[in-house]
């Protein structure tokens, strides 16, 4: 029987594969589950070990460099870096408390080209007055362009924060067809 448990945990385990690519906006990292898309990440200033590190505490997971498997994602990201779509539809393997996972799906509601702030949010989930969980949701999403919270505003329209700075979010905006920055957002030093 011992030897048995062994082959058994082996066989359920699955697989999470990883890549970098390459966008307009830096490198990407992406890896994915046989769900989808668990890790969609800018890698201004991060180490691409830690995020490999991130994906091995998942219980019942082998981590693996390989693209093959990644391949639609990926064929979807270019389309997205190219104009030729504006939509990122992609299976996605969210991990999440209750809360962000309702957050991440409002996100994924926000049309192209538009914006929502953390308090609108908050309402289209039912909890008003949940504004800044709406913002630490926000920075917890692994997900980035997939769920876009770079779509997501501080009250009167000023930009808020952007886990990869105010000039990714801004240039992620542009690139959508969103225009109408704040004067204040307009510097692009962040």
């Amino acid at each position: 029987v011992e030897t048995i448990w062994p082959m058994r945990m082996r066989a359920m385990r699955r697989a999470i594969y990883y890549t970098q690519l390459n966008s307009p906006w830096g490198p990407l990292f992406l890896a994915s589950t046989e769900k989808g898309i668990c890790s969609c990440q800018f890698l201004h200033g991060k180490d691409i070990s830690n995020l490999i590190s991130q994906l091995r505490e998942k219980p019942n997971y082998v981590v693996q460099e390989n693209a093959l498997p990644l391949v639609p994602a990926i064929d979807v990201l270019e389309q997205f870096f190219s104009g030729e779509t504006k939509r990122l539809s992609h299976a996605l393997d969210l991990q999440g408390t209750p809360f962000q996972l309702m957050v991440w799906a409002a996100l994924q509601e926000i049309p192209l080209g538009e914006v929502a702030t953390y308090g609108e949010i908050a309402g289209e989930i039912g909890r008003p007055r949940a504004a800044r969980a709406v913002g630490q949701a926000c920075g917890s999403n692994n997900v980035v362009l997939f769920v876009p919270c770079h779509r997501v505003v501080a009250a009167h329209g000023k930009l808020g924060g952007f886990g990869g700075g105010l000039k990714l979010k801004k240039a992620l905006l542009r690139h959508e067809g969103f225009f109408s920055f704040q004067r204040s957002d307009v510097s692009d030093q962040k």
